[in-house]
């Protein structure tokens, strides 16, 4: 039953079917809440959406509210309890949950709640109501609700519902189903309850939690928590500028168009007003906006100033205030405490395009890594020109042999974000979750928000002008130019990241999600992990894995910059040697080489990035301003050796063996070994000590894949490398 079970005190059939009322709301820390509550333990998200501001009580007229501060674990005076389920305890007041609903429901101020997930042992169906005492709204035609609320749907047998009486609770009709937020509170929800309350003597509003399957009773949801709530009639007049669409970022000399969003918190519909934004305290700039149309109570208005577009003259700090005036002609805001919103714009003489950067925290034994690896690779594919990966692999919640050897830079990157679950994700610095292939969360990495974050730009560049590695020294080497268009203190970090760009296992590894777990005829379904019967279509994703970080130069911790003028340039020149393998394997003897194919191209990422945040320029903590990319090139040493010797190799390409053809001046010892693209010794031959003259050595190609490979070849006192390529 949708609205209220049969075994209600309130009567399913005194019910009058309604929709949901005009409802504004604020979410914050949204959890995944398609996934039950067992599984979100691996899943940190958090996320938020802005569509509203926290409504405000100034100016308008109060009829019933309450905090929970003067009852703190009691029932209040005003409200009374018309059903309470034995089963779960019903209705309870405090400032803390039980343990499993404590694990995941943030903790509020004092309010009432329904932990149902703690005290429902028996899985029964349960129904719950909170009900204020009556009030009478016969003077206000006008009637708002408002309060913060917790809601989780956790398996679609849960209803959240606000209802209203006005003949003393005899009948009662439905005015809100609440939003399935996850675990997160919906602070300062706000919803229009006119056309049941307005001008009623005898209004009470009920607060309805129903958990359980009626058919079946076999099911213990998570439940339901209020607080805050006030019952009001808005002032006639109140707008509020909500947003504005303008990065922080502007370029001197250049006309901007200020737009964003305005809220009306008050009960009279707007269809004219005038919008004025003021430039660091200045004249106030005006423009009338005409012939508006569905701006009511409670809903939202996209503004634009396209008419009055401001040009900022000088490289400075531009603090702009918006709000609105001369409502439906020469009417006043009735309510001054929320009308303007002040912006802070940062203008420099040249922005750059930015190349953002997305840090993912990933795992090898981690579903929801899984789950969202496709999304991932879309964005990527889609994004490639304007964008850089690294994925820095966690074990999380089981092992990750990539992270076995990557654990210092690694852990530094974790620390430094706060990480604790996977997979997590960082935009630019800021928290956006990787996704997922069941449909994301609203705030995920998407081209979207890839591409909106760019067109900010950058006040800095970074040109990479070198990226090898040499393969007889095992050493990275990397140099990069960072040019600033601003002014910066000391204080920046350069980070530089090596990563390989795709990892191939020939097996599963996944603790999580072992083969045998994905539907037939790929495994048998054994339902021992965490998805059982996953579809075929991910499996893959536990096989290859992309943009793997290998190293960090020259620790997690990166590069401080110093000072920047406007126009310098600093510089860095880092280096790697190589000093462990990839994806040490725990089972058997087995060597790494027969586990995974790691014949892939590297790739250096340098980003630069700021701790702390930079206030008066509106720079948040840990923002990244600019990153760039350059794929590793090898050196290969063909020069010819000063002892004379010299070598070719024939057939190059080859699709299985080739010869190896040199002359030997004097006597030598000579041993010939062949690394892949990771600097990983694949092949060794070692044929004593030779006599001088010409010889031909075999190289058997036949346990290597296709790839790029090279040969050294070493001599007693000289080595010289060449590459040598395999197609099959």
């Amino acid at each position: 039953m949708e609205d209220f079970p049969a075994n209600s005190q309130i009567p399913e059939c005194a019910l009058k079917k309604q929709s949901d009322l005009m409802g504004w709301i604020v979410i914050n820390n949204i959890f995944d809440p398609t996934k039950p509550k067992n599984e979100m333990k691996k899943l940190l998200l958090s996320a938020i959406v802005a569509l509203g501001t926290l409504y405000s009580v100034n100016a308008q007229t109060i009829i019933y509210s309450q905090n929970f501060e003067a009852s703190t674990t009691s029932l209040p005076g005003n409200m009374t309890l018309q059903t309470t389920s034995p089963v779960n305890g019903g209705w309870k007041f405090g400032n803390t949950y039980g343990a499993n609903m404590n694990n995941y429901v943030a903790t509020h101020t004092y309010c009432a709640f329904v932990d149902d997930w703690d005290n429902n042992a028996g899985a029964k169906a349960c129904y719950d109501t909170l009900i204020t005492n009556s009030m009478n709204c016969s003077a206000y035609p006008k009637v708002y609700i408002g309060l913060d609320y917790m809601f989780w749907n956790d398996d679609s047998h849960e209803t959240g519902t606000i209802a209203v009486s006005t003949n003393g609770g005899a009948t009662w009709t439905k005015a809100v189903t609440l939003t399935d937020g996850g675990s997160a509170w919906a602070n300062g929800a706000i919803y229009d309850i006119s056309a049941l309350a307005g001008g009623q003597a005898n209004v009470m509003v009920a607060f309805t939690y129903y958990n359980g399957d009626a058919t079946t009773n076999t099911y213990v949801a998570v439940g339901m928590c209020v607080d805050n709530i006030s019952i009001y009639a808005p002032a006639n007049y109140d707008l509020s500028v909500a947003t504005q669409n303008l990065p922080y970022l502007m370029q001197v000399g250049k006309p901007y168009t200020f737009s964003g969003t305005i809220n009306n918190f008050g009960g009279t519909a707007i269809t004219s007003m005038n919008m004025n934004y003021s430039v660091n305290g200045g004249p106030a700039q005006t423009q009338t906006i005409s012939a508006i149309s569905g701006f009511n109570g409670l809903t939202t208005y996209n503004w634009s100033m396209n008419t009055t577009p401001y040009t900022p003259a000088s490289a400075n700090v531009y603090n702009v205030k918006f709000w609105a005036d001369n409502l439906n002609g020469s009417n006043a805001d009735n309510n001054n405490a929320n009308d303007t919103l002040t912006a802070s714009f940062w203008a420099i003489d040249s922005v750059k395009v930015r190349q953002s950067i997305y840090e993912e925290f990933t795992g090898q034994s981690c579903v929801f890594c899984m789950i969202a690896a496709p999304n991932m690779d879309t964005v990527a594919v889609n994004n490639a020109a304007s964008s850089n990966i690294v994925k820095y692999h966690v074990p999380i919640p089981a092992r990750d042999f990539m992270y076995d050897v990557t654990t210092a830079p690694v852990n530094a990157r974790t620390g430094y974000y706060g990480v604790s679950g996977a997979p997590d994700g960082y935009l630019n610095g800021t928290q956006v979750y990787p996704g997922a292939d069941y449909g994301p969360p609203p705030t995920h990495y998407s081209s979207y928000t890839l591409q909106a974050d760019n067109k900010i730009g950058s006040p800095m560049k970074i040109d990479i002008t070198k990226a090898t590695f040499d393969p007889t020294t095992d050493t990275f080497k990397v140099s990069a130019t960072i040019t600033s268009y601003a002014a910066f203190a000391s204080g920046l970090k350069a980070h530089c990241v090596l990563t390989i760009d795709s990892m191939t296992y020939k097996y599963d590894l996944s603790m999580d999600d072992p083969q045998q777990e994905f539907a037939p005829p790929l495994g048998s379904s054994s339902s021992c992990c965490s998805y059982a019967g996953a579809p075929d279509r991910y499996f893959d994703y536990l096989l290859k894995y992309e943009h793997v970080v290998q190293a960090m130069l020259p620790s997690g911790s990166g590069t401080s910059l110093g000072a920047f003028t406007v126009g310098q340039s600093q510089t860095l020149n880092l280096s790697w040697k190589k000093n462990h393998p990839w994806g040490a394997y725990d089972k058997g003897a087995q060597h790494d080489s027969d586990l995974y194919d790691s014949s892939s191209s590297f790739h250096f990422v340098v980003f630069v990035q700021t701790n702390a945040a930079i206030p008066a320029d509106g720079v948040p903590a840990h923002y990244v301003f600019q990153s760039a990319n350059k794929q590793v090139s090898y050196t290969t040493g063909m020069e010819e050796l000063s002892n004379g010797v010299y070598f070719e190799m024939y057939p190059n390409p080859t699709n299985n063996n080739t010869n190896i053809n040199f002359t030997l001046q004097k006597d030598q010892n000579v041993n010939v070994e062949v690394y892949n693209m990771l600097g990983e010794k694949v092949y060794s031959a070692n044929q004593g000590r030779m006599s001088t003259g010409q010889h031909v050595i075999e190289i058997n190609g036949t346990n290597l894949q296709s790839g790029v490979y090279f040969v050294r070849f070493n001599t007693d006192n000289v080595t010289t490398t060449k590459k040598l390529v395999i197609q099959k």
